[in-house]
């Protein structure tokens, strides 16, 4: 007798949907801007074209940088009834939500509520981390720029911003530390790796390892002031 209570799975499906087809106005971080400058040589156009432009160079980068413009939302988990012959009175829908560096929590629940419209929800805050970001005029950065260049002259190090999680906020919050996501990788093609990041097969080339270590070693001698 599904009639005989409102099933609160059911009433979620709309907001889900909305959830899902939502798309947050683009807006240019610093990172990003600065990494469009060094792909253009020097025009910026607006934060709705950049995307497309991306994708001209290259489709993965188009990809990379969509998440990179705008808050994100992504409905990842739904609970409700335990039993099978039970109507649901109560649907809870966890919601994967990642903020641009410095973009509060209030601002992201007016987002969400933007999206979600009118509807019998009740929003809750499960968990919140990250949104840091380290400046661009550093010592280490212009580290990493020279060791880009020696190991490939024709190359430039610029900046993005991370759409994942990174450990290094703990140490900008705590300390005011500068840190950035840098490891370099010239022996597995970028595709590739973006399909083994949390898969069951990730790994990392061997060659790669010791450019990796290799990176570090020069990051050490340059802040430390040591020349060999």
């Amino acid at each position: 007798m599904p009639g005989i209570a409102d099933n609160a799975l059911v009433k979620a499906a709309p907001l889900i949907e909305r959830l899902g087809a939502y798309k947050p106005k683009p807006r240019l971080e610093p990172e990003i801007e600065a990494l469009v400058r060094t792909l253009t040589g020097g025009e910026v156009p607006a934060a709705e074209e950049i995307v497309p432009l991306a994708s001209a160079i290259h489709p993965l980068l188009g990809a990379f940088v969509e998440p990179l413009l705008a808050l994100t939302l992504s409905p990842t988990q739904i609970s409700a009834s335990q039993t099978r012959n039970v109507i649901p009175a109560v649907c809870e829908v966890t919601v994967d939500c990642r903020l641009l560096p410095d973009q509060s929590q209030a601002e992201a629940e007016a987002i969400v509520r933007e999206a979600l419209g009118d509807g019998e929800y009740e929003l809750e805050w499960i968990d919140g981390r990250g949104g840091t970001r380290s400046p661009l005029d550093t010592p280490l950065f212009a580290a990493v720029d020279e060791f880009v260049q020696t190991i490939e002259p024709d190359a430039r190090a610029v900046p993005v911003i991370v759409a994942g999680f990174t450990d290094s906020h703990w140490m900008r919050e705590a300390f005011g530390t500068v840190a950035y996501g840098f490891f370099p990788s010239k022996a597995m093609d970028p595709e590739t790796a973006a399909l083994l990041i949390h898969s069951a097969n990730e790994r990392v080339p061997v060659d790669d390892l010791e450019l990796g270590v290799d990176f570090l070693r020069h990051a050490a001698r340059v802040i430390g002031g040591i020349r060999l």
